[in-house]
């Protein structure tokens, strides 16, 4: 009696290994999945965050809520009115502290375009934004502008880290000189980071950004140098800072930020330099890039009572000129 006895005794404690097993992983027994659910990093599958929001951008836009680029520049309010900013940030972070807490404030600027010569809406993650007030966000106004060559017509949308999408429905400060603009994002509800003046070559800088739709890549680097740039002899130059952090196409709008969190630059564009001649007139081939950025106080201009530049409005490519035929 006794090994029966045992016999149904192991029988039953691996029938209630198994329940638990199950229960544990939402009613599947799958190892991988049960590995996932149990993950507490978060991690991001780049064709699903993209193709989701997609999807709900073409909900959103035949609900009638999606505002197009043409709209939202002649739309631009010739004044801004002063926004008020969280205060900067004493404690400096972890790097991984410091990439949740950036993750949380930043967001995807989707892109739901048309093809120069198509109707069809196509839809992309194409660049960054960041929050600096309660439903406003900072980014590139390079970002909010339509090239001809490649679209003639577009809407902009912001995907949260949870794949939540909102419409932008207001640009409501501008600078075309330098590269900024403030967005209206209704409904939007993510913590607004602190914009801090005054960073110095050597201090150690971190990048979160969306670089060719790798959303939400952290990166770390220095300032390598403070410089200015003029954007044309009517205006006046323009504070940039160079960092060494690595981003590229897609990080446009991006913050970058000290330890604290406090955004001291804001991604702008990327110089490559890919050959040059030495002193003694041969050829030196290689690439140097300067990853240049607009500084945080070119960011506070526009939180300040002010006249907005306006936003360049896209132009149709121009018509090919028909030749009358030879005689």
């Amino acid at each position: 009696m006794k090994p029966l006895f045992l016999f149904f005794l192991l029988c039953a404690g691996l029938l209630a290994q198994h329940q638990n097993g199950t229960s544990s992983t939402n009613g599947t027994s799958n190892p991988e999945v049960a590995s996932q659910e149990k993950d507490p990093r978060y991690i991001v599958e780049d064709e699903h965050f993209e193709s989701d929001a997609g999807k709900e951008a073409d909900h959103l836009a035949k609900e009638g809520k999606l505002v197009t680029y043409t709209q939202l520049a002649k739309s631009l309010p010739k004044s801004r009115a002063e926004l008020a900013l969280p205060a900067v940030a004493e404690s400096p972070h972890s790097p991984t502290e410091l990439a949740e807490t950036l993750r949380h404030s930043t967001v995807a600027m989707g892109l739901r375009y048309q093809e120069p010569h198509s109707k069809k809406w196509r839809f992309m993650i194409g660049a960054t934004a960041f929050s600096v007030a309660p439903e406003t966000l900072s980014t590139s106004l390079h970002v909010m502008t339509i090239d001809p060559t490649m679209m003639r017509e577009a809407q902009a949308v912001a995907v949260t880290e949870d794949g939540k999408v909102f419409p932008v429905t207001e640009i409501i400060a501008s600078s075309d000189r330098a590269d900024t603009c403030l967005i209206r994002v209704p409904g939007l509800k993510v913590p607004s980071l602190p914009l801090r003046g005054g960073v110095r070559p050597g201090e150690p800088i971190w990048c979160m950004s969306h670089p060719d739709g790798f959303s939400y890549m952290f990166t770390g680097g220095q300032v390598a140098r403070i410089s200015r740039d003029r954007y044309d002899e009517k205006h006046q130059p323009v504070l940039h800072v160079e960092v060494t952090a690595e981003y590229c196409p897609g990080s446009s709008g991006g913050a970058v930020t000290d330890a604290a969190g406090n955004v001291v630059a804001q991604v702008s564009s990327i110089n490559n330099y890919d050959g040059f001649t030495s002193r003694d007139g041969k050829a030196v081939n290689g690439i140097v890039s300067a990853r240049t950025c607009i500084a945080a106080e070119e960011l506070m201009l526009l939180t300040k009572p002010g006249e907005n530049e306006p936003v360049p409005l896209p132009t149709p490519m121009p018509k090919p000129k028909h030749r009358a035929p030879k005689s």
